[in-house]
């Protein structure tokens, strides 16, 4: 599957595609949408995030539109479509889940 793909789906069909897809491929797409927002730093977006989740910042937000407000404001390009945030943020929670499912998995 082609990020533009992931991009232009249907949501209903996004959603079930991306329980499919593994995190790898995940955090491609990812990558590939900050990128063609205007950033490469894929890393430090995904640790600002982390950091804000973490330290709770914004509770008067769900942690969707905490996510999403944070890829608005560190993203450099303006989203072309209305949903872009909120597709790349479901990309990014469902990323930062299974990464800390695995850490929690290998501590047990």
């Amino acid at each position: 599957m082609q990020t533009h793909e992931i991009i232009s789906i249907k949501e209903s069909e996004l959603v079930s595609l991306i329980k499919t897809m593994d995190t790898e491929a995940l955090e491609k797409h990812a990558r590939n949408i900050m990128k063609d927002m205007g950033s490469t730093d894929y890393a430090g977006i995904m640790g600002k995030i982390m950091k804000t989740m973490k330290e709770g910042q914004n509770l008067n937000l769900s942690p969707f539109e905490r996510v999403q407000n944070l890829l608005k404001d560190n993203l450099p390009n303006e989203a072309y479509m209305s949903d872009i945030y909120a597709r790349l943020a479901t990309l990014v929670m469902i990323i930062i889940s299974r990464k800390f499912n695995t850490l929690y998995e290998q501590k047990k």
